[in-house]
């Protein structure tokens, strides 16, 4: 993007210069009215709090089915390739449903969204509830409750975050919620996985921890429509805000709503696609080795069910102390991409114990060290994607689509670990083991590119938005005025001598999309490449339904 995009008109008088540079500088720091009161803190806590709840239900009752493995997979008389298909239609729904709803989620906000999708979550927990329960035992009616829940938890953290962008800036408390989020949803978690085989068999049904799970997913349903009542009245009586808008400098600051075009998609910067490539091996990595991971300590450990649910959720336990911790020294120091090639080789030793040892201590270690991956990986994921694109407006678009391609490699990986499952004549997950060491070391691979980006002069040129997401927030300024002199390709001659762009300019320019044919091409091959990704995840898919019918057909 060069400064002439970002340019004036040479119509316009000193007065009128002097004006419009008064009106942009009020950009950084926008005000809505005077008369308003600042919004106590006992109200951006409130708010804080209910938007943590607003997922409860909805984790709570997402990591029950692939703890209830072994159990559904008996109860059910289904096979491993069958099962894998009950996971991943989850993420089969929201390859592209999470990019439209992304779209409406900018459109109208997330406090609405919130209730809408907990709503979801909701329909989704009751239905799946109803199909194990007087002897239904029905595998379809299952899946169709996964299918309806999966409609509204696929968006509802996009929702959450979006929320949270209106009431804390980056470096300001943001990373720090997120944190709180996290650490939240880790919770809920770890209760319902660890207390899902314990009901399961003292109460006599596997139905009884979803229906458990149902009744939770109704009071965070209550706690999304507060946080849509709360928000209004916030706005109404006190000053919000709201940093994820854009504001026009040919209105005066004045806030603008963002509106999805195609454009969007296509403009997203390089550096934010680098930042989707990892997410694609890294969190679909970890999140299908969750799906299996109660049947894998069951395995090793050569215990039952319930002991190899208390293993498997103990990943959860870290996460619930280190995420609030993470994210107040991201506020503070930044090092967003340092914590990211940290998690990736963290995950990284986490596979290599789990596939060259098979003592009982080294298994237990492999899972300690996965806690520690998983505990520091989201909160600097979040963080990145808000921090690299240039318009604030589209921030639920962009999460929407890295989500939407993760949602297609979870589905790839899972189905294709399946079926090596049901290959394997002692139903062992080994060779599940060796695809998810490949994603780690892919992820390590692509982590460490990054954070070379953030060191050397050539990745501060080309990938200027991964080294301001790097920096401590209160040095971004500094840090914009030195990237914007050494990436000479960004500004014209002319631009050089423009005294008149703002710092809050050269920092969108910087994060903007370099106007040159390589990078264009670059960014639609990521772009394609991303596309290709959730179209082999839907063949995948349908390849995965027809495995578990010959299975089932076969009788195995």
């Amino acid at each position: 993007m060069s400064t002439a995009s970002l340019g004036f008109n040479s119509t316009l008088t000193p007065t009128d210069v002097e004006s419009k540079d008064e009106r942009l500088s009020s950009i950084s720091v926008p005000s809505y009215s005077s008369v308003k009161p600042k919004l106590p803190l006992r109200w951006q806590v409130a708010i804080i709090g209910l938007t943590c709840m607003c997922t409860f239900g909805h984790h709570w009752s997402n990591g029950l089915i692939t703890t209830l493995k072994t159990t559904i997979e008996h109860e059910l008389k289904i096979n491993n390739s069958e099962f894998a298909t009950l996971v991943s239609v989850t993420n089969m729904v929201n390859t592209f449903l999470c990019i439209a709803l992304g779209f409406v989620i900018d459109k109208f906000g997330g406090p609405l969204l919130s209730a809408i999708l907990a709503a979801f979550c909701l329909a989704g927990a009751a239905v799946e509830a109803d199909a194990t329960t007087n002897g239904l035992n029905s595998y379809h009616v299952l899946m169709v409750g996964k299918i309806i829940a999966a409609i509204g938890g696929g968006s509802l953290d996009n929702a959450q975050h979006k929320i949270l962008t209106a009431y804390f800036a980056p470096g300001n408390g943001f990373a720090l919620s997120i944190g709180l989020i996290w650490s939240m949803a880790n919770v809920a978690q770890y209760v319902g996985q660890s207390t899902a085989n314990v009901m399961s068999q003292n109460l006599g049904s596997y139905s009884w921890p979803l229906w458990i799970g149902a009744i939770i997913g109704l009071f965070s349903f209550l706690c999304a429509v507060s946080v849509f009542v709360l928000d209004k009245y916030l706005r109404s009586h006190y000053e919000v805000v709201d940093r994820c808008k854009h504001f026009d400098p040919s209105g005066a600051g004045s806030a603008k709503v963002g509106t999805f075009h195609w454009s969007v998609v296509r403009q997203m910067p390089l550096t934010f696609w680098f930042v989707v490539l990892f997410a694609t091996f890294q969190n679909a990595g970890m999140s299908s080795f969750v799906s299996v991971s109660t049947q894998l300590a069951q395995q090793r450990l050569q215990k039952g069910a319930v002991v190899g649910g208390w293993v498997s959720s103990f990943y959860l336990l870290l996460p619930i102390a280190v995420t609030p911790f993470l994210g107040v020294f991201i506020d503070a120091y930044g090092r967003r991409v340092t914590i990211l090639f940290l998690s990736g080789c963290i995950f990284l030793v986490s596979m290599l114990l789990l596939k060259f040892s098979q003592t009982v201590p080294t298994f237990i270690c492999a899972y300690v060290f996965y806690a520690l991956a998983q505990s520091i990986t989201s909160a600097p994921q979040v963080e990145i994607v808000r921090s690299i694109i240039p318009d604030p407006r589209y921030y639920a678009t962009a999460y929407a689509i890295k989500k939407s391609i993760i949602q297609g490699s979870v589905i790839i990986i899972v189905v294709a670990t399946g079926k090596l499952q049901d290959a394997s004549p002692t139903n062992s997950l080994e060779g599940a083991v060796t695809v998810w060491l490949v994603y780690a070391f892919v992820s390590v691979l692509i982590s460490g590119a990054l954070l070379g980006a953030c060191c050397t002069s050539f990745g501060q040129r080309y990938l200027p938005a991964v080294r301001l997401s790097q920096v401590r927030p209160r040095h971004i300024g500094r840090e914009v005025e030195r990237l914007w002199e050494l990436r000479q390709d960004t500004v014209t001659e002319e631009g050089r001598r423009d005294a008149r762009v703002t710092p809050r300019q050269k920092e969108e320019a910087l994060k903007s999309p370099v106007s040159s044919s390589v990078s264009l091409y670059a960014r639609r091959v990521a772009l394609g490449a991303g596309f290709s990704v959730v179209l082999i995840a839907w063949v995948i898919f349908g390849f995965g339904v027809d495995w578990g019918d010959h299975a089932s057909s076969a009788g195995e």
